[in-house]
Parts: structure tokens; sequence; C-alpha cells
């Protein structure tokens, strides 16, 4: 007798995405801490450069899971992440880009679509990419404390308020998602389809 498929998240679903969700933030900050020592002239692409790999990771997720609330569930789990790490003004951020994600990928019935997931993520990754600017508007002064007591240097602090490197930090975080989806996509199609891992990309 065949399982009766079921549109909203089940248990086992909670488990794909917490372990995709925990593999992803891992790898993460595996990268983050790997371009530490060249952050004084690699800060405007860092995030880019992490996100590439980390796409991948995301739209097996998303692909595999293929219902409402993947999104917005990965978005809270890395908002908790950063919440017991000490930086809670992420966590609003994550579930806010998480929502409106999902608003997309409901709108277009996109959850197994490379193109809507695309958009999605980009959108969810522009708000917490810009979190940055969203506490300094709040409080410049607690900003810039806290950015030097974790470590950054003067030349961060420029990259991080000079119009020109925030288009830049902008233009190669776009680029960066869509081609790592893309080459995520290609390795569904390639590996994970094959292995029976998801139905159909």
């Amino acid at each position: 007798m065949k399982k009766k498929k079921t549109a909203t998240l089940i248990s086992k679903d909670y488990l794909t995405i917490g372990l995709y969700t925990v593999v992803g933030f891992v790898v993460m900050m595996v990268l983050s801490m790997a371009t530490l020592p060249f952050m004084a002239w690699f800060y405007p692409y860092a995030t880019a450069f992490v996100l590439f790999f980390t796409c991948p990771i995301y739209l097996l997720m998303a692909f595999k899971v293929g219902k409402k609330g993947t999104l917005l569930l990965f978005g809270a789990i890395n908002g908790v992440f950063y919440a017991i790490m000490g930086t809670i003004y992420i966590l609003p951020i994550t579930l806010l880009g998480g929502f409106i994600g999902e608003v997309i990928l409901a709108k277009t019935n996109g959850y197994r679509k490379l193109g809507p997931q695309t958009i999605a993520f980009t959108i969810y990754n522009l708000l917490y990419g810009f979190s940055n600017y969203i506490i300094l508007a709040i409080s410049a002064d607690y900003y810039f404390k806290m950015m030097e007591n974790t470590g950054y240097t003067d030349n961060h602090l420029e990259y991080l308020t000079d119009p020109f490197w925030i288009m830049i930090s902008t233009v190669a975080l776009i680029a960066a998602i869509c081609l790592g989806c893309l080459f995520g996509y290609k390795l569904l199609n390639k590996h994970f389809v094959k292995a029976g891992v998801i139905k159909s990309a």
C-alpha cells in the first residue's frame, strides 16, 4: 500500500531540513575561516565565495523536500545558530528573508524549479548579507564597537561603508548565487536524480 503524499512538512522533512541546514552552516563557517587570512583584500567577495559552495547544499535540500516552509525553517535554524553565538539581531532578518522567499515560491509553485528557488535564495541572502547595514542604521556606535571586538580592521570597515564596494559586494553575491544554484542543479540531475535521492530536478 502506497503512503499518502502530503503537501505539509512531516517529521522526515524536518529531519532533512535540520541535517542539511547544519551541514550548510558548518561548510559556511569553515570556508569563512579559510578566507580570514585574505580578508584585507578579499572581503567584498568573501560572502559570494562562501555562497557559491553552499548553494548546492541548499538546492539539494529544497528539491528533496519540495514543500512550503523549507526556506523559512532553513532561515530560522540559521538565525538561531547566530543568536546562540551572540549576534541575535540576525535571527529576525533570516526569518524575514525566509518568509519573503516562501511567498515567491508559493506564488510560482517553484519548490522544485531552478528559477524561483534561485530568486528566493538570492533575496534571502541579500537580506542576510545586508544585516550588517541594518544594525549599522539602528546603532552605528554599537555596530562599530562590535566589529572592532571581533577583529575587523579599518580596511574591513571601509569596505562595509563605501558605496562602490557595497555595489561590488552585491553584484558578486548575486552572481555567486546564480552560478552556485546552476552548478547545484547540474549536480542534482547528474548524480542525485539518477541515484534516487530526489525524484526530479
